[in-house]
């Protein structure tokens, strides 16, 4: 589903309203499928953004454990888990329309 996307943490930590705000919306290709987590060691629903190319790099970490976690006419919000240089962090992606 192509939408535009705008990460809600920075390695864990909330960004305020209007940090939000200002982080440039990622325009992509949103897929969340159920499958086995290297990170997690098990089954895992795993989102992820695919901007163009298939072998082009994803501009975001998978998010891991994804689940939906608020949903409005206009868009929705994924929460889950993070991998970065292999520390775990909270991430929520808003996704909308674009």
């Amino acid at each position: 589903m192509h939408m535009l996307v705008t990460p809600m943490r920075c390695k864990g930590v909330p960004l305020s309203p209007q940090e939000r705000r200002r982080y440039p919306a990622i325009k992509g290709d949103v897929h969340v499928n159920a499958e086995i987590s290297h990170e997690l060691g098990r089954s895992s629903n795993v989102a992820t953004l695919n901007k163009g190319m298939p072998l082009e790099p994803s501009p975001l970490p998978q998010l891991l454990d994804a689940t939906l976690s608020g949903m409005a006419p206009t868009g929705f919000v994924l929460s889950g888990i993070e991998y970065i240089d292999g520390c775990a962090y909270a991430q929520s992606w808003w996704c909308r329309q674009g």
